[in-house]
Formats: structure tokens, C-alpha cells, sequence
């Protein structure tokens, strides 16, 4: 199993990546949603990346995700009667995993059934099968009625922040997406000090 690639960045678009490791290119499906939390990754730069690895017959194809939340949510998704990578991808690039796992802690039906190719059957199904693999309370109760700023966004507002203050472009990278991972719920705020207290 690949678990994650670090390589030079070659090539970047909006349904994948190619990824030069040692000379080997790896061409890389993604999602919207880590596409656009790798804006302000440049081709030619470095990049670390998670990947899963699905086979299938004689069918190897690699996916790779900004973070390991949606790597998570993507194998979650897949284990689902009906709903195979393709389609895990679609749902990652219409909602962002915590979108996602709102939505099965909530049991909302419609933000399933407004993605494209998802019918009223396999929202269904996608609530009933992974509503017990979802952490209960992952949205603070004050924000529930509110359009939180997705991830992506935080992070280069952190990140922009962090480089006006100095720090490292690829240092700070690491710090922010360490500290998403494990507190999602941050705001910029938050996500600033808490990098300060590890760079």
C-alpha cells in the first residue's frame, strides 16, 4: 500500500497530479478539495501528499489527498454498496470531508442527493452504513447554523500570515497541516498561535 508520496510537483490540474519521485512520475487522481488547498503549491517545488492505492482486477489506480481526514472519508465512502472511487471523488469535489461528515452525523439526505450522480437511494445508504463510523459532535454547536470557512481557506490565510511574520514557506506548510489535521475546527486565529508555539 502507498501511503503518501514526497516529490517534485511536475504537473497540476484539477482532477490530478503528477508527482516526480526519484525520477519515477506518479500521475495522481485528486479532488477539488485538495486541488484548491494546493493553490499555492508551484510545479517544480516539492510536495507531500497522501495517497491510497485501489486495485482492482487488473485496475491500479492512485488517489492522493490534501490531508488525512479526507484520505479517511474517501475509504469510508468506498466501503459503501454502490459507491466506488469515481464517485468518491465527486463527493469530495462537490463537499469537503467535514461538509461530509456533517452531513452523516446530521443525516442530511439532501446535501448527498444535490451532488451529481448521487440519488435519493445512496444518500440513504451512505447515511445509514457510515453514521456510526462519524465522530459524534465534530461541529461545535455554535457554528451549526453557520457557513464555516472551508479548511483550504484557513490555511492560506494562516499561511500568508505566517510568511509576512517570517517563517518558512514549506516549514509553516508542515506545521498547519499537522495542526488541521488534529483540530479542524480552528479558526485562523487559533491555527496562527498554535504555529507559533511550533515554529
Amino acid at each position: 500500500m502507498i501511503t503518501h508520496l514526497r516529490g517534485k510537483l511536475i504537473e497540476k490540474n484539477k482532477s490530478y497530479l503528477i508527482i516526480d519521485c526519484n525520477g519515477i512520475g506518479y500521475y495522481i487522481h485528486i479532488s477539488s478539495y485538495t486541488y484548491s488547498s494546493l493553490l499555492v503549491e508551484k510545479e517544480g517545488e516539492d510536495i507531500y501528499i497522501y495517497t491510497y492505492l485501489f486495485i482492482k482486477e487488473n485496475q491500479h489506480v492512485l488517489y492522493g489527498f490534501f490531508d488525512r481526514r479526507e484520505r479517511k472519508i474517501f475509504s469510508h465512502l468506498i466501503s459503501v454498496n454502490g459507491i466506488g472511487p469515481s464517485s468518491a471523488i465527486t463527493l469530495l469535489s462537490s463537499l469537503t470531508p467535514y461538509e461530509i461528515e456533517k452531513s452523516i452525523s446530521e443525516e442530511d439526505i439532501e446535501a448527498f442527493n444535490r451532488v451529481k450522480g448521487i440519488g435519493i437511494k445512496t444518500a440513504h445508504r451512505i447515511i445509514i452504513e457510515l453514521k456510526d463510523k462519524i465522530p459524534k459532535g465534530i461541529i461545535p454547536k455554535k457554528e451549526k447554523n453557520v457557513k464555516m470557512n472551508t479548511p483550504s481557506v484557513i490555511r492560506k490565510e494562516a499561511l500568508s500570515a505566517l510568511i509576512v511574520l517570517g517563517f518558512s514557506p514549506k516549514e509553516s506548510k508542515k506545521v498547519l497541516e499537522d495542526i488541521l489535521d488534529n483540530n479542524p475546527e480552528f479558526t485562523v486565529e487559533n491555527l496562527i498561535k498554535e504555529s507559533l508555539k511550533k515554529l
